[in-house]
């Protein structure tokens, strides 16, 4: 495998003095920033390029295989990056705090390492789905670096070390708005700017990085009617005719501008994932929706697929529509919806059997 020499100019920063690393720059913006949180205080720190903590977490050698995996097509949006370029950062900790490795490679994590591991994370309070995806992105890694190279590193994670999922937990499902709940989040936007986010991202049931990537010349005006351009995950083109009442919304954010993104604060300044989450979190706390959880970008996209459903529309419509590759995962909104309905129905049926006997009490 060719060896690629990384500089550091200065802390925290990766110099290009080298042709060869154009296509590692280019990833360093894809993967783009984080504010990590020291795992003590809990306190976020400033906000930094991923691909450099990466390059600061590892191992030169291994630094080069993270990068070529965060690289390939296996990927197909930067979001996912992002999320795998998370996990790594995670193993590097794990590393450092369970066996005293720093900087991180692999082969770090052996499968001794693997039950203190499980505890650890149980003790940090991750979730079985996380601990999952995290075991999932290491045997990834893996792979492709014994692909690659043909190095003989074991992977130390096998399917005993994983824990079972219970794919019909609802608590861990991502939670529905009823209509009356998302009238009432858009009720307490007090700008055109505050309501055109949940607007937009319930309309199209559209992911949070699409939304935050379109911009204004995504916008094309054809027959009187207003179009909009979306690159949804995957790099799929898609266009979507807008409903009148958006593009006039749309219209009183955009005042003339030509140019920039669609979504503005209130400040004029652009949205990312992380200015829509606190925008959509407070208007979700005055509304009263969701007691307890946040109001995410996921939960408004959930919640149209399964509105559409309660209309009647035909499943592979709104698979379709929601641009998911498998049915399989449309009827996960579908299935929860007959779920709950199932569970309501035979529980009220349940009170003609007591009903008479505890009215004394009451």
């Amino acid at each position: 495998m060719t060896t690629t020499t990384i500089t550091t100019t200065e802390p925290g920063t990766l110099a290009a003095d080298d042709p060869a690393l154009r296509a590692v720059m280019r990833l360093r913006e894809r993967l783009g920033t984080v504010a990590p949180r020291d795992p003590r205080t809990r306190r976020l720190g400033p906000r930094v390029h991923r691909l450099d903590l990466l390059h600061g977490l590892c191992e030169a050698q291994t630094f080069e295989h993270v990068v070529g995996w965060l690289s390939s097509e296996r990927f197909t949006s930067d979001g996912t990056r992002r999320e795998y370029a998370d996990d790594v950062r995670h193993w590097a900790r794990a590393g450092r705090e369970l066996v005293g490795t720093e900087p991180w490679y692999l082969g770090a994590i052996t499968s001794d390492v693997i039950p203190a591991w499980r505890a650890w994370t149980e003790d940090i309070g991750l979730g079985a789905r996380r601990v999952n995806r995290l075991a999932s992105s290491l045997t990834s890694l893996i792979e492709y670096t014994r692909f690659r190279t043909r190095l003989n590193i074991i992977n130390p994670i096998t399917k005993h070390d994983r824990p079972v999922i219970d794919q019909n937990d609802e608590t861990a499902m991502t939670p529905v708005l009823e209509v009356p709940e998302f009238q009432a989040v858009v009720a307490q936007a007090t700008t055109a700017r505050q309501a055109l986010v949940p607007v937009l991202i319930y309309t199209l049931a559209g992911r949070v990085s699409e939304c935050c990537a379109a911009g204004m010349h995504d916008l094309k005006e054809a027959g009187g009617k207003c179009r909009l351009d979306l690159t949804r995950k995957g790099g799929k083109g898609r266009v979507f005719t807008l409903p009148p009442l958006l593009c006039e919304l749309g219209a009183r954010c955009w005042d003339g501008r030509e140019s920039g993104p669609l979504l503005l604060d209130d400040d004029g300044r652009p949205m990312d994932r992380h200015a829509v989450d606190r925008l959509l979190n407070r208007l979700g706390r005055s509304a009263g929706v969701l007691p307890g959880r946040d109001l995410t970008p996921h939960v408004l996209r959930a919640s149209k697929l399964t509105h559409m459903y309660d209309e009647g529309v035909d499943p592979d419509d709104i698979r379709r529509f929601a641009d998911h590759s498998h049915l399989s995962t449309t009827m996960r909104y579908i299935r929860r919806r007959d779920d709950e309905a199932l569970k309501r129905t035979h529980a009220a049926a349940a009170v003609k059997v007591y009903e008479g006997l505890v009215d004394r009490f009451l």
